[in-house]
């Protein structure tokens, strides 16, 4: 079975009383980050100045997470995606042997950096341990505009030559694994760059450029937010960048069904739960109640916090269950996942969903406009 129909199935499985294990997993293992970045939700925190070190006061040991990723491949999770509120690979004597333990249980790894702190030989040990996917964070075309958004002068070049290194690792191991993508925030500093960055990313043998409009956290995030002139002059330098990316065979979000990077997202990406209420909306009259649902992350994904703290999304603000104390399989068949999902099913829409990704309303309306194409779904039933 395909992996997305997969995903797909074990949704409406769900939605015909079948319980499911969860698909996917976000996973924060730490929130410790060498960078200032101007974008970055950690710059909401009361705690910003120093939540390295406050991070050291709440991270679990090794032993728990490696207990967890044994209990999602019980599970059934098909995939993982390391990131969070830090650098991961900071920490490295968690983050490595956690990722070789995904790998063991032959589940699918995504790892999101800023490609600051990868040593040669970390990136060695990623393509020997096979690891699936990497999103080097990139916020420029160029090392001014790059350095400056991330506020750490420096770090274009470092991120640069570690995917350079990664490309010569590949080679030397004859192998396409792990697959190279491109994290792009936009915003009014960088949106002119996005055509560059295609071509930046041709020259990098990158695979998939991800963007992503930017989400306000702060003060600092509120004046990169695009405004209406921006929005209009955006269009020209965004199909230079279709054209560019399907003249270089790159894919991307912004070239595919799922493209996230429409007036509306861009406009609405710190209040998108107006988008959704839209959207819902929309599919009121397709006879089949399972369409207007505000979301579906509850029956499929879940979210593991530095504490432990076990969460439906990256931007929940429950407090929800812990695996100190729950394995993974208890929360998720538990009180806090059944209270969500019947909230779901009754429409009511969490006042944290403002601050929902774009890229996850364009995933729902993909699946949405699968069932109303005919997708055949009575095989799951």
């Amino acid at each position: 079975m395909d992996f997305e129909q997969e995903k797909i199935q074990r949704v409406y499985s769900w939605h015909k009383g079948k319980k499911q294990g969860p698909f996917k997993i976000d996973i924060e293992l730490h929130r410790r980050c060498n960078l200032r970045c101007l974008s970055c939700s950690r710059r909401q925190d009361k705690k910003y100045d120093y939540i390295n070190e406050f991070s050291k006061s709440i991270e679990l040991p090794l032993e728990k997470w490696l207990s967890a990723v044994k209990d999602a491949a019980f599970l059934g999770v098909r995939e993982w995606h390391v990131a969070g509120g830090g650098d991961p690979p900071l920490l490295r004597q968690i983050t490595f042997p956690v990722l070789k333990e995904i790998k063991k249980f032959n589940m699918y790894g995504i790892l999101t950096t800023n490609g600051t702190n990868l040593s040669y030989a970390d990136l060695e040990f990623l393509v020997k341990i096979g690891w699936d996917r990497i999103h080097f964070s990139i916020d420029g075309a160029n090392a001014k505009t790059h350095d400056y958004l991330r506020q750490t002068k420096g770090c274009f070049d470092k991120t640069i030559n570690a995917v350079r290194n990664l490309n010569k690792i590949k080679k030397k191991y004859k192998t396409n694994k792990p697959m190279l993508n491109i994290n792009f925030v936009l915003s009014k500093k960088n949106y002119t760059q996005l055509p560059g960055l295609v071509k930046l990313a041709r020259k990098l043998n990158v695979e998939y450029i991800f963007a992503e409009p930017l989400i306000i956290y702060s003060e600092h995030g509120s004046r990169l937010k695009m405004d209406e002139k921006d929005l209009k002059l955006f269009g020209k330098y965004l199909q230079n960048a279709i054209k560019l990316s399907k003249k270089y065979k790159i894919d991307s979000n912004f070239t595919s069904i799922q493209s996230n990077l429409d007036s509306d997202l861009i406009k609405y990406s710190s209040s998108m739960d107006k988008v959704v209420k839209k959207d819902m909306k929309y599919y009121e009259n397709k006879n089949e109640p399972f369409l207007e649902l505000p979301c579906y992350d509850p029956w499929f994904h879940m979210t593991i916090k530095a504490d432990g703290r076990v969460i439906s999304c990256d931007v929940s603000s429950d407090n929800a269950e812990n695996i100190k104390n729950k394995s993974l399989k208890e929360i998720w068949y538990g009180s806090y996942f059944n209270t969500l999902r019947r909230n779901m099913l009754q429409k009511k829409i969490p006042e944290y969903c403002r601050q929902c990704n774009p890229s996850h309303t364009t995933q729902r309306r993909w699946l949405k406009d699968m069932i109303v194409k005919g997708h055949d779904f009575k095989k799951y039933q």
